[in-house]
């Protein structure tokens, strides 16, 4: 017989053979079978299994996918447990707290790195930005110069984190090879969001500082008084949600300059207990019901207007509801909340002329597009769309950014594609990911977000790296 790749036994029939069933030798066959069973060394179905699994991949170099076995196979009780959840239950939260992004997927453009400048048009400020190909994050100039490049691995965060005491999440799906978001401070030290695992604290040589082993995704934000805001999950079996399906649940936690938890704020909580709690009916019956992807903390500049936009609150993107919404965190509760013009949107974020800048991914007759509004009346003030003068489509993620020139910073991020656009749609500068990969080159690395740095953002500590 011949073991194929898929596990599964191929019994090839021998017509010259001309041996015959003997029932001495089936019983001989069993007792063999028996006393090597009672004398096997005991492990765990799981352990037993994985063993296998890998001893067969080094030698013969198959993918995990291959060498899943026939049948039907659980995952082992959780003995934190106490047999609440069933097999299929734990395997469901399991998948759900790795959900994350692949690191490139597009057909790549022969066109790399800056594609397209007009001097005297475009932003002269640095640009950072992080890319799908590994977990780090890069300083450029204008015109495409790297000036410094931070990358961390999760595998360097968890052997760090484990030598201060702190147990970071395995990660089964590989979704931390790249840095969901990336905050730069001002001494060069990064605030960087493994996704779904925890976020970590690097100064400017990539070097640990600290981490937070709870399972951050897609956003953070920094308090002026130094203290952090990130979102985290979790998955749970909520009977008021679904019975028996378990749902992942967004919060949104506050922690100080340190790392520590100072409150936290539990995101569907704050929806059930206002009075915009129907958006709820629309919500997936089980699953990831919110995938909230941003977090903006507002400064009270166009509290003026309507208290909603009061200094404190978060103004939040949930994607799987296709609403933006504000949350008072004194409150602990959605004050404010819109849908209807975008489709699975990414980064809302208000201007200080009180209107709202968001990228909508798919709302544009299914491609996407970038529209200013204004939150209180609905008013649109400004669209970049994709259209026969240019396209724009991210599927996923996605970014923009109102420079202080009034041009627009678009980030697509599953094109690899950065672009600066003045107020009339004219495109003053690009970037293209020039990182590669594929067999032919053919797939580039998504560019998950580029923003150009304040004026007045001094990278004096530049001069003091080697």
């Amino acid at each position: 017989m011949n073991w194929f790749p898929n596990g599964s036994i191929n019994i090839r029939k021998d017509n010259s053979s001309s041996t015959k069933f003997s029932p001495k030798l089936f019983v001989v066959l069993a007792l063999a079978f028996t006393v090597g069973f009672l004398l096997r060394p005991v492990l765990p179905v799981d352990q037993t299994l994985g063993r296998f699994k890998n001893k067969l991949r080094g030698q013969m170099g198959f993918s995990q996918a291959a060498l899943e076995p026939a049948g039907h196979w659980g995952l082992a009780q959780d003995p934190q447990n106490h047999g609440q959840l069933s097999q299929d239950q734990e395997k469901e939260m399991e998948q759900l707290l790795s959900i994350g992004y692949l690191s490139g997927s597009k057909p790549g453009p022969d066109l790399s790195g800056i594609t397209s400048m007009d001097a005297t048009e475009a932003s002269g400020n640095l640009r950072y930005f992080t890319s799908g190909h590994a977990p780090c994050a890069e300083l450029m100039d204008p015109a495409g110069r790297i000036l410094h490049r931070w990358q961390y691995s999760y595998d360097q965060c968890r052997q760090d984190g484990a030598e201060a005491g702190l147990i970071f999440p395995v990660d089964t799906k590989s979704v931390t090879d790249c840095w969901r978001r990336a905050h730069l401070l001002p001494g060069g030290e990064i605030l960087a969001i493994f996704e779904g695992h925890g976020l970590v604290k690097i100064d400017r040589d990539s070097r640990w500082i600290w981490g937070f082993p709870d399972r951050c995704h897609h956003d953070l934000e920094l308090a002026p008084d130094g203290s952090i805001f990130v979102l985290t999950r979790d998955a749970a079996i909520l009977p008021r949600i679904h019975p028996d399906k378990p749902v992942l649940l967004d919060f949104i936690v506050h922690l100080s300059p340190e790392g520590k938890v100072i409150d936290t704020i539990d995101l569907l909580v704050a929806i059930e207990n206002s009075v915009y709690a129907s958006m709820l009916d629309f919500a997936k019956e089980a699953g990831d019901i919110f995938h909230t992807n941003t977090l903006e903390l507002l400064d009270g500049k166009n509290a003026h207007r309507s208290p909603v936009f009061s200094e404190g609150n978060f103004l939040i993107s949930i994607r799987e509801l296709n609403t933006i919404a504000i949350v008072d965190p004194k409150l602990k509760q959605v004050v404010w909340a819109l849908s209807g013009m975008w489709v699975a949107q990414h980064q809302p974020v208000l201007l200080d002329n009180g209107n709202i800048l968001l990228f909508d991914n798919l709302g544009h007759r299914g491609r996407s597009k970038v529209v200013e509004f204004d939150p209180l009346t609905q008013e649109v003030a400004w669209t970049y769309a994709d259209g026969p003068n240019g396209s724009l489509y991210s599927k996923t993620c996605g970014s923009c950014q109102r420079l202080p020139s009034g041009n627009t910073l678009i980030t697509e991020s599953d094109n690899g594609r950065v672009i600066e656009v003045t107020p009339t749609g004219q495109i003053v500068w690009e970037h293209r990911n020039p990182r590669r990969t594929g067999q032919n080159k053919e797939l580039i690395a998504a560019t998950l977000e580029m923003v150009i740095l304040p004026e007045d953002y001094s990278a004096d500590w530049l001069s003091a790296i080697p």
